[in-house]
C-alpha cells in the first residue's frame, strides 16, 4: 500500500474513533453516541453508497456526474487498488462520453505492472476503446489489445463488444457479427450495452450491403437507447 493511501486510511480511522470521543467530551455521553452514528454513516457512505451511486450514474449515461463521483472515490481511496479502480472507471466514463483523449491520458498514467488480472482486463479494454475512438490509431493494434483482454476474461460482454468493434474496423465483418450475436446468448445485457451491440450490428450489416438488416438493428438501437 502506498504511503498516501496509508495516510488516508490512518486519518479516516483516527477521525472515526476520535470524533465521537471529542463530541462526547464536549457535550456529554448522548452526543458521543450521536458522533458514533455519524462516523458509521460516513463510512457506509464512502464504502457503499458512493461507489453504487457512481456506477448507477454511469449506467444511466450521466457521465459527468459519474466522473465526479469516481474522482471523489479515488481521492478518498484507502488502497492503491481502490484508487486504480476509480481511475479505470473514470476512463470508461470519458470513453462513453466521447472523450477518448482524456481517457487515454488517464490510462497512460497507470503502471500496468501493478495490475491484477481483473484490472488488466479493464485497462486493456479501455485502451482498445480509446484507440478505436481516436480513429487515427491502427485498428489492428486495438484488436491486439482487446484479444489480450479476451484471453483473460472471455465471458465479459463489454470486452466482446469492444472486440467486435475492432473486428469491424479491420474488415472482419462475419467474425464481428458472430461475436455480437454470441453476446446475446450470454444473457440479458444492460440497455446501454444492448443499444451499442445493435449499433455495431447495423454497421457490420451495412458494410456487407445488407441495408434491411442494418435498418432493423438501427431501429433496435434507438429503442434500447431511449
Amino acid at each position: 500500500m502506498a504511503a498516501k493511501q496509508v495516510g488516508r486510511l490512518v486519518g479516516w480511522s483516527i477521525g472515526c474513533i476520535a470524533s465521537p470521543l471529542i463530541v462526547g467530551s464536549l457535550f456529554g455521553r448522548p452526543w458521543g453516541s450521536v458522533g458514533v452514528v455519524c462516523a458509521l454513516i460516513a463510512t457506509v457512505w464512502l464504502l457503499m453508497w458512493l461507489p453504487r451511486s457512481a456506477h448507477h450514474a454511469f449506467e444511466s449515461a450521466r457521465y459527468a456526474r459519474a466522473i465526479r463521483r469516481y474522482h471523489l472515490i479515488g481521492s478518498l481511496a484507502f488502497t492503491a487498488r481502490r484508487s486504480r479502480a476509480a481511475q479505470l472507471s473514470r476512463a470508461a466514463c470519458h470513453l462513453a462520453a466521447g472523450g477518448h483523449a482524456a481517457a487515454a491520458a488517464l490510462l497512460a498514467t497507470i503502471n500496468d505492472t501493478e495490475l491484477d488480472p481483473s484490472e488488466r482486463v479493464v485497462w486493456l479494454n479501455n485502451r482498445a476503446c480509446a484507440a478505436l475512438d481516436a480513429a487515427t490509431e491502427d485498428p489492428h493494434a486495438a484488436l491486439a489489445l482487446v484479444e489480450q483482454a479476451t484471453a483473460l476474461r472471455p465471458d465479459v460482454p463489454a470486452v466482446q463488444h469492444t472486440r467486435a468493434r475492432a473486428l469491424i474496423a479491420v474488415g472482419r465483418l462475419d467474425d464481428a457479427i458472430g461475436v455480437l450475436e454470441a453476446m446475446r446468448g450470454a444473457g440479458e445485457l444492460p440497455l446501454r450495452l444492448e443499444a451499442d451491440r445493435c449499433r455495431e450490428l447495423a454497421a457490420a450489416w451495412e458494410r456487407k450491403g445488407q441495408n434491411d438488416y442494418a435498418a432493423d438493428y438501427r431501429d433496435r438501437a434507438r429503442l434500447h437507447a431511449s
